[in-house]
């Protein structure tokens, strides 16, 4: 009897026919959970970095700061903003190849230099926030020890941000291992 359920259910597993709008809804790229999280972190970090540069001057006395730390500051803020952009936007693109292999090495080479960028513009952004914040400062010994503190946090935070692109770039690597046979 249970090959007779088992051929039933095999008969009638194709037999719920999904019409184009099901098909399209259901392979959308856009609603992919991950990305639903990238865009909330995209949102919520750009609206922030937004505030704070739209704000610094009033908030935290940039006035009286150097230009060229002024400068620094929004130039290396605009730059994570526009990195966080074009990597959503990158990430939001399809990348297509003759077979899912080709797709997924073109995602691998665009995911490779996100993860440059993205470290790179967090580091920049971090060190131009240290440097804005220290100039005009007389350092003695417990200032030095909070900003080499500040630097070691920085780095420690990059370098958890490169293992974790190092971890997505590893997966698809393996995906195109078991693709590849």
């Amino acid at each position: 009897m249970e090959l007779d359920d088992l051929k039933g259910s095999w008969q009638q597993a194709g037999s719920s026919d999904k019409n184009n709008a099901e098909l399209r809804k259901m392979t959308k790229v856009s609603g992919h959970p991950k990305l639903k999280r990238i865009r909330a972190k995209l949102l919520i970090e750009t609206g922030l970095l937004t505030v704070f540069l739209l704000t610094y001057q009033d908030a935290f006395d940039g006035a009286e700061k150097p230009l060229w730390a002024n400068i620094v500051l929004i130039v290396f803020g605009l730059l994570f903003i526009l990195n966080d952009l074009a990597g959503y936007f990158l990430v939001m693109k399809r990348v297509k190849g003759a077979t899912i292999v080709d797709s997924l090495v073109g995602l691998i080479t665009i995911l490779k230099k996100l993860s440059v960028f993205s470290v790179v513009s967090s580091v920049l952004f971090g060190l131009s926030l240290i440097l804005f914040f220290s100039t005009g400062l007389v350092f003695d010994d417990n200032k030095y020890l909070i900003l080499a503190g500040m630097v070691v946090t920085l780095l420690a935070l990059s370098y958890g941000s490169y293992q974790r692109w190092k971890r997505q770039i590893r997966h698809f690597s393996e995906l195109i291992h078991e693709f590849s046979g």
